[in-house]
C-alpha cells in the first residue's frame, strides 16, 4: 500500500470550506475512477491548514494517477474554481 500526504496553506482561513467542497467536487470523482485508488481522508488543521491523506494500492497505481493525461486538465479545473487561496506545503 501506498501512503500519500498533501498539506496545504489556505488563506484566508475562512476559505478552507471553500477549498474543501471544491475538492470533493472535482478531485474526488476522478479518483475513484482511478485504478488502485482506495480512500481520501481529510484533515483540517487551525490557521487554514488542511492535510489530505490518500491511499493507494500500490506506488505504481499512484504515479499511474499522476501521470495520467486528465491529471493536469483536473488539476486547472481546481485551481480555477478555487483560485489562489492555497499554497502547497507537502506532498510525498
Amino acid at each position: 500500500m501506498k501512503i500519500e500526504r498533501l498539506s496545504f496553506l489556505v488563506f484566508p482561513e475562512e476559505k478552507v470550506d471553500d477549498f474543501l467542497e471544491a475538492d470533493a467536487a472535482i478531485w474526488d470523482p476522478w479518483l475513484r475512477q482511478r485504478l488502485g485508488f482506495i480512500s481520501k481522508r481529510c484533515l483540517r488543521y487551525p490557521n487554514g491548514r488542511v492535510e489530505m491523506i490518500l491511499h493507494w494500492r500500490s506506488k505504481m497505481d499512484q504515479a499511474r494517477a499522476a501521470d495520467h493525461p486528465e491529471h493536469q486538465i483536473i488539476d486547472a479545473t481546481f485551481k480555477n474554481m478555487v483560485g489562489h487561496c492555497f499554497t502547497l506545503l507537502y506532498s510525498d
